[in-house]
């Protein structure tokens, strides 16, 4: 399977708006067009899993997007904007990203970025 087809698997689940795999020591590995991650937003999330006082301090900065910390762990990230939100999953060498819009669910959207990350974890990424 291609990275552009986990991330389509996210988009088609229904309940993710814009998706991205990023590499945990840089790299785009896939995204939508308009989903611009730069490589300062990939380090600061990926240190964010070890030490998250900068998301609470700044806020989590994902495509130029600024979204509200609500909680993480050394697995995942949540922040929201309004109605809309984001979930981020580590996986061993990358990170899942999803993004929800009004009407969907957060909930629903972390489910399928963490569906993600663990198939890529049992299968060596």
């Amino acid at each position: 399977m291609s990275w552009d087809s986990y991330r389509d698997t996210l988009t088609a689940s229904g309940h993710v708006h814009k998706a991205a795999i990023v590499g945990v020591e840089g790299g785009v590995w896939t995204k939508h067009a308009d989903f611009d991650i730069s490589q300062d937003e990939i380090k600061n999330l990926n240190a964010a899993f070890a030490n998250p006082s900068q998301l609470r301090e700044k806020g989590v900065i994902v495509a130029g997007q600024k979204y509200m910390y609500l909680q993480s762990d050394d697995q995942q990230i949540q922040g929201k904007k309004g109605a809309t939100g984001i979930s981020v999953a580590k996986a061993t060498k990358c990170l899942i990203i999803g993004t929800y819009t009004d009407g969907q669910q957060a909930g629903n959207c972390r489910t399928n970025v963490e569906r993600i990350r663990d198939y890529l974890v049992t299968s060596g990424y």
